[in-house]
């Protein structure tokens, strides 16, 4: 995957999300992809189950803000830390969270695997 291609695919990612708008999801996603968040929460299998939680999320999350930084590209994936700072209406809620992406395309430019390691401030 070339820089150019995983930055088009993070921004056709982001964008949508801080206009909280899930609908582009489901076409970012093969259908048989696969959406994991941290490595101790159950992943997301296919394209439907990632786009119901990309729209539970964004029910309860306001004044969503991405920025992010690529940080490298291989054949096999892309590598980009991201930074989001968001107003979440759920109790305890952090509002800023900074993360690691790792983002696997196929040839039709579709996501298989998309791992998310998440970390904010306080957390240990």
């Amino acid at each position: 995957m070339t820089a150019e291609i995983f930055r088009d695919w993070l921004e056709r990612y982001l964008r949508p999300q801080e206009n909280s708008d899930p609908e582009a999801v489901p076409e970012l996603f093969a259908n048989d992809g696969v959406y994991w968040w941290g490595p101790y929460n159950k992943p997301r299998n296919g394209a439907e189950a990632i786009y119901a939680h990309h729209k539970n999320a964004l029910s309860h999350q306001e004044e969503i803000k991405y920025s992010y930084e690529i940080l490298a590209t291989t054949e096999e994936y892309g590598l980009a830390k991201v930074n989001l700072t968001l107003k979440d209406l759920t109790p305890n809620s952090p509002g800023e969270y900074e993360c690691i992406f790792k983002v696997y395309l196929n040839s039709e430019n579709k996501c298989t695997l998309f791992q998310e390691w998440c970390m904010w401030p306080g957390q240990q």
